[in-house]
């Protein structure tokens, strides 16, 4: 194979990324500001909150649309008018006075977003052979990471001038790679398809053999637990990073900037978190069963921190927080990444990819105005009882797909 048309593929998979990783500063910038927000518009925890839930419904809602259809969409133009029409909202929110608008504008937002995920699974999944997909997966997994503590270092930098910088800076962002995509993408999926056509075809009878230990009714019941475990995923993965600056300024008095600052903690260690998971699945190769182990182990993290709360010390939240961000990511890549890609010989990945994704997101909905009505309510602390809660419930569901999984055995 000509070593120059490899540069198709490596392309593509980057131009993918970028676009994942770049659309995390157009939809977290609100939340990263979201101390700002309530200071400039003076709105409380729930009203301030409500914004990313509108968000996260819309998202969540086009990921189950995007998945469905998105096998029928031109990608080149779609992709192009989703970073587009974000770049200008995030243009219309900087100029907004009005919050009412913001949370119409924000929701808007969220359903245009939500194309990009099954879009790049799709564009993924049919362009590279199945061998590359445990590669694939470990670099489109640390998009959420690497865009999430972009978007957090700039509004730290940006805090001390005008917060609103934050919404300007994606704006121009996504503006330059939506014009990129539209003028690069055809060429670079020709080129990778041509690139990859004789190794898929050697690869073809690996991966169907790999698949069929998963028969249609243990694949379905696979998928069911996930999007369970999806919605608990990013309740608390996203609850942690909507709500810890605010957890550090209000429970440790901790100056703005500096508790956002301090948050970037989460997205860093989050970077590494795909490739862990994918190491984790060579060890426990059942997803359900991978999964449900770092929820105990969260579950484990959350009870230390609440019985370290009378000691006073953010320092011991936020180690706690930082690794149970880690653990959330890591499964959250199993659901939306690691299993929709390395089952693609056995399902529709941009479709299966969209459908978790918005299960993942419905998590997010609760998070962000949920948690934040449980703060203005009864405190953080019990926010951490609700997140501990969270993760006794995904044990509960373990124990009964391993009862279920021990008696299809025993029918066999």
């Amino acid at each position: 194979m000509d070593r120059s048309k490899r540069k198709f593929t490596a392309c593509l998979i980057w131009l993918c990324w970028l676009v994942y990783a770049c659309s995390y500063i157009g939809k977290l910038n609100y939340a990263a500001n979201i101390n700002q927000v309530m200071a400039f518009y003076q709105v409380d925890h729930a009203q301030a909150g409500l914004v990313s839930t509108l968000f996260f419904f819309a998202y969540g809602i086009g990921q189950f649309v995007n998945g469905a259809f998105c096998k029928k969409y031109n990608l080149k133009y779609v992709v192009f008018c989703s970073l587009a029409v974000s770049a200008t909202i995030n243009l219309a929110v900087g100029l907004s006075t009005n919050f009412a608008l913001i949370q119409i504008l924000w929701l808007v937002n969220g359903f245009s977003m939500s194309i990009l995920w099954p879009s790049m699974v799709r564009v993924l999944s049919e362009t590279v052979d199945g061998q590359e997909m445990p590669k694939v997966s470990v670099i489109m997994g640390t998009t959420v990471a690497v865009g999430t503590l972009f978007v957090y270092a700039v509004s730290a930098l940006f805090v001390k001038w005008d917060f609103k910088l934050s919404f300007y800076l994606p704006a121009l962002i996504m503006f330059a790679l939506a014009f990129v995509w539209l003028l690069s993408v055809s060429k670079l999926v020709s080129g990778a398809k041509a690139e990859c056509q004789e190794l898929q075809t050697q690869n073809e009878a690996v991966d169907e053999k790999q698949d069929k230990k998963y028969d249609k009714l243990t694949l379905l019941f696979t998928v069911v637990i996930l999007a369970f475990y999806g919605v608990a995923t990013n309740l608390i993965k996203d609850g942690l990073t909507t709500w810890v600056p605010s957890i550090l300024k209000e429970q440790y008095h901790l100056d703005g900037s500096i508790s956002i600052v301090l948050t970037l903690a989460l997205p860093i260690v989050g970077i590494f978190a795909n490739a862990f998971a994918i190491k984790l699945h060579k060890k426990i190769p059942d997803y359900v069963f991978l999964c449900a182990v770092m929820f105990i182990i969260s579950g484990a993290i959350i009870g230390g921190v609440i019985a370290g709360i009378s000691l006073n010390q953010f320092i011991i939240t936020l180690i706690g927080f930082t690794a149970v961000c880690f653990l959330a990511t890591a499964c959250n890549s199993v659901i939306t990444s690691i299993f929709p890609l390395l089952m693609k010989g056995k399902v529709n990945s941009g479709m299966i990819a969209g459908v978790l994704n918005g299960f993942c997101y419905l998590g997010s909905t609760v998070s962000a105005y949920g948690l934040g009505a449980v703060a203005d309510n009864f405190g953080w602390t019990s926010v951490f009882w609700v997140l501990l809660a969270v993760c006794a419930l995904v044990f509960a569901v373990a124990l009964v797909y391993s009862i279920v999984k021990k008696l299809k055995k025993q029918d066999k």
